[in-house]
């Protein structure tokens, strides 16, 4: 067994179940630095299987800084298919710095 650990988040996790984990982490039930601290490190993972849950996450969590947080996963993560959800972010979403770093993704990206 592996421990994830980044304050404010330590998440015990078999190490078949660490995607899994901390996926679970990006409900609006947990607190908003945990939705980041799990958005950043499925970005270290760099495993495209956490896409879908990144682009639902991208579009409906309330704070700015997971967002933030989210686009710099799907940057990290590197596969071309988050372009249309980050366009989709770089127009409509209420903070000018998460509509920048979505600009910024899009542009490594593509």
């Amino acid at each position: 067994m592996n421990t994830i650990s980044t304050l404010p988040l330590t998440v015990q996790v078999h190490p078949d179940r660490k995607m899994e984990a901390l996926l679970a982490e990006l409900s609006p039930r947990t607190s908003w630095g945990n939705r980041q601290i799990a958005a950043q490190k499925l970005g270290y993972m760099r495993d495209p299987e956490a896409l879908p849950a990144l682009f639902q996450a991208l579009l409906t969590d309330s704070f700015w800084m997971v967002r933030t947080a989210i686009v710099q996963a799907l940057e990290m993560i590197g596969d071309p298919a988050a372009i249309p959800t980050l366009e989709e972010v770089a127009r409509k979403d209420s903070f000018q710095v998460v509509r920048s770093y979505a600009k910024k993704a899009i542009e490594r990206l593509s």
